[in-house]
């Protein structure tokens, strides 16, 4: 079988294409190039002053090639990554949501545009990333190092792309796959996991975030109105947050809520405050991988890593379903996605209200 692997530069997508001609596959490498702050953005200074590094990924990923002796080659997709991606990121912003861009890449980029690409290279019939999920009988599945598990940001891929999708690493832990880079002495072996926003970086996130948003300070206040200091700009806070709150007083301090009307943060220096938790939330903008009779009590997750919990959803208008949590969720935040799981099967999920 002739694949192509997406390669990130990173330590998992460089074992993924090794494993795979391992096991006599002819294996294409491909790096996907989708920000460029100087030339989706002239108007603001360069993005790498805060660390962006995908010139480094760029050079990681194509020296690993060679040492495969595989080809290597680059798919721009800037101009669609700014447009399905970064904009909406900023538009869900401005609403005072928390928006995951990552799983809006692997929609639209990884698993959509690359896929498409990748397929129309002669003799291609599948592609392949480092990504720890598994794939059987076309049903996403949970990967064995549950630790690095990442199908909570896989659940958007379309269906029928599921039969074109390798995941080389579905039963590998972590420490396998460095031990592998290791022993083929792979120039990233040890290169650290990526932590920032999706083909951007690891980069100082509200630094980043002021190069392309506006943001008006306004009120840190508690819940019955009483003004406790100032912050920077809602887009940068999130439901739940501790860091970052710079108030002095009987802290630490928790986000409630964000009063996007009258621009205050909502805060409370009781972690356990009732009103960091909810016993239910509405999901829409669905997403199925595998359709089932609602209503059904599953497990879902709300957030990545998150111990998965006991719920059951239910139809409440077209495209949209109330989760029912068995215990009270804390911090649900608006914008971030529940995913529904059925043992280690991924069943959908969709956006919380």
């Amino acid at each position: 079988m002739k694949v192509v692997v997406g390669m990130s530069g990173g330590v998992d997508s460089s074992v993924a294409a090794y494993l795979l001609k391992q096991q006599g596959h002819q294996v294409v490498g491909v790096f996907m190039k989708n920000w460029d702050d100087l030339q989706s953005h002239p108007q603001y200074r360069k993005i790498n002053d805060l660390g962006c590094v995908w010139k480094q990924d760029h050079e990681d990923a194509d020296q690993v090639c060679r040492l495969l002796g595989i080809p290597f080659l680059t798919y721009n997709f800037i101009k669609e990554y700014q447009v399905k991606v970064f904009d909406l990121f900023l538009k869900e912003l401005k609403k005072g949501r928390t928006p995951n861009p990552d799983i809006v890449c692997n929609q639209e980029i990884k698993f959509e545009l690359f896929l498409k690409k990748a397929l129309q290279e002669k003799g291609i019939t599948a592609i392949a990333t480092g990504h720890y999920a598994s794939l059987k009988n076309n049903r996403l599945g949970r990967p064995k190092d549950r630790n690095k598990d990442q199908t909570y940001f896989l659940y958007r891929i379309k269906p029928e792309y599921l039969s074109k999708i390798i995941f080389p690493l579905a039963n590998y832990l972590k420490s396998e796959v460095r031990k592998i880079a290791q022993d083929q002495h792979f120039p990233n072996a040890q290169k650290k996991d990526s932590t920032g926003i999706c083909f951007i970086g690891d980069i100082d996130y509200r630094k980043f975030i002021q190069q392309h948003l506006i943001s008006q300070k306004g009120e840190i206040v508690t819940a019955t109105g009483k003004t406790l200091g100032y912050h920077e700009g809602l887009p940068f806070y999130t439901i739940g947050q501790r860091k970052g709150i710079n108030i002095g007083g009987t802290g630490p301090y928790y986000v409630i809520s964000k009063n996007l009307k009258e621009n205050k943060l909502v805060v409370t220096n009781n972690k356990n405050d009732p009103r960091l938790f909810q016993a239910q939330c509405l999901v829409e903008d669905l997403h199925w991988l595998v359709k089932p009779q609602l209503p059904l009590q599953c497990a879902v997750q709300i957030r990545y890593r998150q111990t998965p919990q006991t719920a059951i959803i239910e139809i409440v208008a077209h495209n949209k379903v109330k989760v029912n949590f068995t215990i009270p969720q804390r911090a649900v935040t608006s914008g971030q996605s529940a995913v529904f799981y059925q043992k280690d099967c991924v069943l959908g999920g969709g956006v919380i209200q």
